[in-house]
This record gives structure tokens, C-alpha cells and sequence, in this order.
């Protein structure tokens, strides 16, 4: 008898213990989905930024520019140049950087750095110059050169500022622009 109600009370206890792993995987799995659901609401900026980079492996000026906000800034240190409004930045980034680069890449290199929806990367970007520069016309020139930039996401997920820092005195020397 002592054994029966022994025997009783470990099926209680397992009973018990199973109903409470039972709870425990509702609640991990609900922390999980949450999880999930807050990165897409709070659209984490490295996921972001990776996708955008891809779009740039891709040469779909349309797709980067799925990217910007309607009022994106894009600020370029080199020339001291402030370009407003997605069409705007669209079509000034791309051709600046794809436009006479056909093979052109961007990749980041070292660590990003996100301070709430603003990250900043270091990369390269190279490929080979066909076109014109000013008044010259220059022939597949290779170049890499390295930048550093900070990009701002907006809660919908979208770029709202684009600061790009490169050294343009390398980039024109290695295209023979400069002495």
C-alpha cells in the first residue's frame, strides 16, 4: 500500500512537472515570437544596412532607392555636398558611385557602431572608372579606396540620412586626376 501511494504521488509530481515544461515552452516560445516581431517593428539598423548593401551588389538604382525616405538627407564630405528628397539622393548617389563604375563594390569592412537607429560603418568601394571626370575622359582605371559612413533609419525602416567620409584626394590620384 505504502508503494501504491508512493507510486501515486510520483504520477502526480511527473504530472505536475510535465505541465509545468508545458508552460515554460508557451512562454519561451511567446519571448521568441516577440523577439521577432520587435526587430521588424523596431527595424534594426544592421539588417537593415546589409540589405541596402546588397541592393547596391545588385547595380538597381530602383532598389536602392526602396531604401530612402521621401525627405532622406544624403551629405557627401568630400565635396561639401547636401542633396535632399529620395528621387533626388536616388539618382545623385547612384550615379555617383555606380555610374562610370560598372563593376563597381561597396562592402563594409571592420565593426559597425549603432547608437539607437544610427550606425556607423567603415568600408571599401572600388571597381574600374570608365567616363568622364570633369573634362577628362578616364579608361578603365581601377581604384579601391576606404570611407567611413553613418546611416539613420527612421521607425518605419527607412534611410532618413546618409553622411559618406572618403579620402577623394586617393581616389582621384589613383585615377591620375591629381599629382
Amino acid at each position: 500500500m505504502v508503494k501504491s501511494i508512493q507510486s501515486k504521488r510520483n504520477i502526480e509530481n511527473m504530472k505536475i512537472i510535465v505541465k509545468i515544461a508545458l508552460v515554460l515552452v508557451i512562454l519561451l516560445s511567446a519571448c521568441k515570437d516577440s523577439k521577432k516581431t520587435s526587430i521588424k517593428t523596431n527595424h534594426n539598423p544592421e539588417s537593415i544596412l546589409q540589405e541596402y548593401m546588397f541592393a547596391w551588389t545588385k547595380h538597381d538604382a530602383s532598389e536602392i532607392g526602396s531604401f530612402f525616405d521621401q525627405n532622406v538627407i544624403w551629405y557627401n564630405l568630400p565635396s561639401d555636398t547636401i542633396i535632399k528628397g529620395k528621387s533626388n539622393v536616388t539618382k545623385h548617389i547612384t550615379d555617383t558611385f555606380m555610374g562610370n563604375v560598372p563593376d563597381m563594390y561597396w562592402v563594409r569592412s571592420g565593426d559597425a557602431f549603432i547608437d539607437k537607429n544610427t550606425i556607423t560603418y567603415e568600408w571599401t568601394y572600388g571597381g574600374t572608372f570608365n567616363g568622364q571626370w570633369g573634362s577628362n575622359i578616364i579608361k578603365n582605371k581601377k581604384f579601391s579606396i576606404k570611407g567611413i559612413s553613418t546611416t539613420t533609419i527612421n521607425e518605419e525602416g527607412k534611410i532618413i540620412a546618409q553622411k559618406d567620409y572618403y579620402d577623394l584626394y586617393r581616389l582621384q590620384k589613383q585615377l591620375e586626376r591629381v599629382e
